[in-house]
């Protein structure tokens, strides 16, 4: 999900928000939840090998507040790096809300 450019100005152009599917969420990320709230810093990110629906058709997204939430493959969401200076408005993080969440797991 990295991206480098020669010229320092258009990386600061470039919106600090990023879209992406549930499958490539990275570790360090926050994601734009329902409602446009930013969730906890993403610690780790589990493909799931047993799950009924059949293996790499699920990946659970655990966070650092100890919160576990499972999404089936495809599920269009946005990240922001959790350390961005870029200013990530509130009108910007509603718009990009997703549609659809995934279920919440207790540890």
């Amino acid at each position: 999900m990295t991206t480098y450019y020669r010229n320092e100005q258009a990386a600061k152009d470039q919106s600090a928000l990023m879209p992406v599917r549930s499958q490539d969420v990275d570790e360090g990320y926050r994601l734009v939840g329902p409602g446009g709230a930013l969730t906890a810093v993403v610690e780790h990110v589990q493909w799931v090998d047993n799950h009924p629906a059949g293996p790499d058709t699920h990946v659970v997204v655990s966070f650092e507040d100890g919160s576990d939430v499972e999404f089936p493959f495809d599920v269009p969401l946005t990240v922001v790096w959790h350390d961005e200076r870029r200013p990530v408005l509130r009108p910007g993080l509603a718009a990009v809300a997703p549609a659809s969440w995934g279920r919440p797991l207790g540890r």
